[in-house]
């Protein structure tokens, strides 16, 4: 991740993130149709999420990082219509063969080609951990929305799969998982749009497996583990999985081998004037 405290972007940092971002949209969309059923975290956050937007049969919103649009029922049954962008061509399409938002753009969400002001609620849930720049990405969310409107995001961090970083760590000191920042530099980040008043509240999701395998299989399945950059390491050794196996087992309870998600629900309100 980049320093959010940076206002500017040089030339190798853009290059970075240009590579970084290509790399984001390639995983997705190759797990544009395994996606869904391997969503059991994801459907979880974005319904606790969805129970906070207002309803308003009035109101147009957008969907800030849509995937593959399993949402869009519930979304069209409380809005007059809505727009869905994401970063993935892949995702995007899948989304669009629903049939239910007015629009389907592809883009960058720190760089939205949308006209400011034009929306009542910007809903986006788990895909601002992928962004490289999160206080563009709420700059942007705060000047398409229009005054008085509700934005609501879900983002993961720091803490998030905390078990298999340790059991990485005793094998290599290698990144095989997304580093994702901790709340207070989100907080931050929030702080430089001050049009808005922000909300935050972090709770923690818990996903059980039975090995240390289907939880690689269900990272793979959602596109998460090519992000990561464990495609990277030549993980494909049989010795080096049961050694982690074998770390991660240390944490096994009564259901299964844990995972720990710490997600954060960041809530706000754009002024008036």
């Amino acid at each position: 991740m980049m320093s959010l405290n940076s206002p500017t972007i040089n030339t190798s940092e853009s290059q970075s993130e240009n590579t970084f971002l290509k790399q984001v949209a390639n995983s997705f969309g190759k797990a544009c149709d395994s996606y869904l059923p391997a969503a059991r975290l994801q459907q979880q956050v974005a319904l606790t999420a969805l129970g906070m937007l207002s309803v308003n049969r009035k109101d147009k919103l957008l969907d800030l990082g849509c995937g593959p649009g399993w949402i869009h029922p519930e979304l069209n049954n409380r809005c007059n219509e809505f727009c869905a962008v994401d970063l993935s061509a892949g995702m995007l399409k899948k989304a669009q063969s629903l049939h239910l938002a007015t629009n389907y753009v592809q883009a960058d969400a720190a760089a939205l080609p949308l006209k400011t002001a034009q929306f009542d609620a910007v809903f986006s849930s788990l895909m601002l951990q992928w962004c490289p720049r999160p206080d563009a990405v709420f700059a942007e969310a705060a000047r398409v929305l229009a005054p008085g409107g509700q934005l609501i995001i879900t983002t993961l961090v720091q803490g998030t799969l905390i078990e298999l970083q340790g059991a990485f760590a005793t094998l290599d000191q290698k990144p095989h998982t997304q580093l994702f920042l901790p709340e207070a530099e989100l907080m931050k980040a929030a702080a430089n749009v001050p049009q808005v008043s922000w909300h935050f509240k972090q709770r923690n999701y818990s996903l059980f497996y039975p090995d240390v395998q289907s939880l690689a299989r269900e990272l793979k399945a959602l596109g998460a583990n090519q992000v990561a950059g464990r495609s990277a390491t030549g993980l494909t050794g049989k010795g080096y999985w049961q050694k982690l196996a074998a770390a991660y087992e240390k944490h096994r309870t009564a259901l299964g081998l844990p995972a720990s998600y710490q997600v954060l629900f960041i809530t706000g309100t754009k002024n008036a004037s």
